[in-house]
């Protein structure tokens, strides 16, 4: 009996030994992560998520570039336009929050593959509108579909990479994303320009350049999809969901494919499973089903705004918007304005001794009247609609344009570290807000074209730059929730900025650029006192 009692005891002992062992062999997804390298993998993850990147720059672009040529077929009035380069933030803002919601439930990789496939049939068929509220319905819904993705691309390629690589992974993801600014236009000059044409349903259906633009502004999306499928879900996500089996796979196959040895040789062989609940704040509800997982999302945003926190947050939403407002409304009135540049009369000003001014060039009536002139001589005149001429300069202008404000970008990239990003931060708000300002006194065409990219590179330098020092402002628990706020805030400021730039366009050629400009000087004053909360707060 008391031998049977020692075996009895003796096999309990085992196996608690035994289960020690594993629990010491199971590690966490940062050492499982590390132990697979960086090779192979990684690269091709890369190069499969520039065309899916590139959906939103594109999405956000294309309409600028389409405007004048699309302008009888759509007719398109100032306003029209303006609420045309709106509609795909409008659609951003409005689900923004529901994004995150659903990727933390159903996963990364089906939600950004549903995104890009989505988003391609969006462009195909606004590429066919013979309407501009059923082309406006078409970009607002793209805003929708595209508006989680992107952030949720991101999110994707961290959770494949560990500490040590994921900072310049994400640095060199942003740069290449960033070079879709100057596919773009490049694109346009290559396509827009021309006089292609095909014809469908029995001529029913025509299919100009500007048409053919947004068809080939469907690739990247597609390219995204297709290229996207073959890679798996993110390790990440499958160990927060318990499912440990699966994310062993995940890194058996990048050990494999990175370093050339078998999977069997990946030395980890026991996952250790996320903790989830520790991310919860403390006055958290605990409850994780996906039934109250949207409340909690607006449950956390309420830890933002205590004593500590509310100054500098509100400052850095308020330089976000005026910031994310200079970019992206001269990104989108770009081409417009190139074109109205190009289309004055030059006669005008013969008799006078003195050089007509840029907002004297920018006069919306005399340019219709003069418009009118030159179609009637050119034939471009249709019964209620005149064809502005567009030059291929427009399309080359704008290519150099968005090619130099990349440029300038990897430039303060390279010296941020040493500068520091309030230094960058505050010279760019005071120099774009001058340039802006400076705009209304531009004594030629191309004195005024360097401004604007100088505008477009200085408030993407600004944008970026106020989006890192979220991370001095908020903790780490709420971090995510704060960066979700300010995205939304800065893309609530470019629809905003879309809206208005042509109503006060129409009132004076001066109070867009005094608006923008001022706002963005005003920032600069209130980044000053920016310093006095940064590092660690309680």
């Amino acid at each position: 009996m008391a031998l049977i009692v020692d075996k009895t005891r003796y096999h309990v002992i085992s196996t608690a030994e035994r289960e020690n062992e594993s629990a010491e062999a199971a590690v966490d997804f940062e050492t499982a992560v590390s132990a697979t390298g960086y090779g192979l993998f990684n690269v091709l993850l890369l190069m499969a998520a520039i065309p899916a990147g590139w959906t939103t720059v594109f999405d956000t672009s294309t309409t600028a570039f389409i405007m004048p040529s699309a302008e009888c077929e759509l007719d398109l009035s100032l306003f029209r336009k303006g609420l045309l380069a709106a509609s795909t933030y409008a659609g951003m803002i409005c689900i923004a929050v529901v994004w995150g919601f659903i990727a933390d439930h159903i996963g990364r990789k089906y939600l950004l593959l549903f995104g890009l496939i989505s988003d391609t049939l969006c462009n195909v068929f606004g590429s066919a509108a013979q309407s501009y509220y059923v082309y406006l319905s078409f970009k607002f819904t793209s805003g929708i579909i595209v508006g989680g993705p992107f952030a949720i691309l991101m999110t994707y390629i961290a959770e494949f990479h560990g500490e040590r690589h994921r900072s310049r992974v994400l640095m060199w993801t942003g740069s290449l994303f960033a070079l879709g600014n100057v596919a773009v236009p490049a694109l346009s000059r290559a396509v827009l320009p021309r006089t292609w044409s095909f014809s469908l349903f029995n001529n029913s259906l025509i299919f100009d350049a500007w048409r053919i633009f947004l068809l080939i502004c469907a690739l990247p999306p597609f390219l995204g999809f297709v290229a996207m499928w073959s890679f798996p879900e993110s390790p990440k996500f499958l160990m927060t969901k318990g499912r440990s089996e699966e994310a062993l796979k995940v890194f058996r196959r990048m050990y494999s494919m990175n370093t050339g040895k078998p999977e069997d040789d990946y030395p980890v062989k026991i996952l250790r499973i996320e903790n989830v609940a520790k991310l919860q704040t403390p006055l958290e509800p605990a409850n994780r089903s996906s039934r109250d997982g949207l409340r909690r999302s607006f449950y956390r945003m309420k830890f933002l705004f205590p004593t500590p926190y509310i100054f500098p947050l509100f400052t850095i939403n308020v330089i976000i918007f005026a910031s994310m407002t200079g970019m992206h409304v001269m990104k989108s009135w770009l081409p417009q304005l190139i074109v109205i540049l190009n289309n004055f009369d030059p006669k005008e000003s013969d008799d006078s001794p003195i050089v007509p001014t840029i907002c004297e060039k920018l006069n919306v009536q005399a340019i219709e009247a003069f418009g009118a002139q030159a179609a009637l001589a050119l034939g471009n005149r249709t019964e209620t609609c005149i064809t502005m001429i567009v030059s291929t300069t427009v399309y080359t202008n704008a290519t150099i344009i968005a090619a130099s404000a990349v440029t300038g970008s990897f430039l303060v990239g390279a010296i941020v570290n040493k500068v520091g990003k309030k230094s960058i931060l505050l010279v760019s708000l005071v120099s774009g807000g001058s340039c802006y300002l400076g705009l209304s006194f531009s004594p030629s065409t191309t004195i005024f074209l360097v401004l604007c990219s100088a505008i477009i590179a200085l408030t993407g330098i600004s944008t970026n730059a106020i989006t890192s020092m979220i991370i001095e402002v908020v903790p780490t628990s709420l971090r995510a929730t704060a960066v979700s706020v300010t995205l939304m805030t800065g893309r609530f400021g470019a629809l905003t900025g879309n809206l208005l730039f042509p109503i006060l366009l129409n009132v004076s050629c001066d109070a867009p650029f005094y608006y923008i400009g001022g706002f963005l000087t005003l920032c600069f004053v209130l980044a000053i006192f920016l310093s006095k909360y940064s590092g660690k707060l309680p």
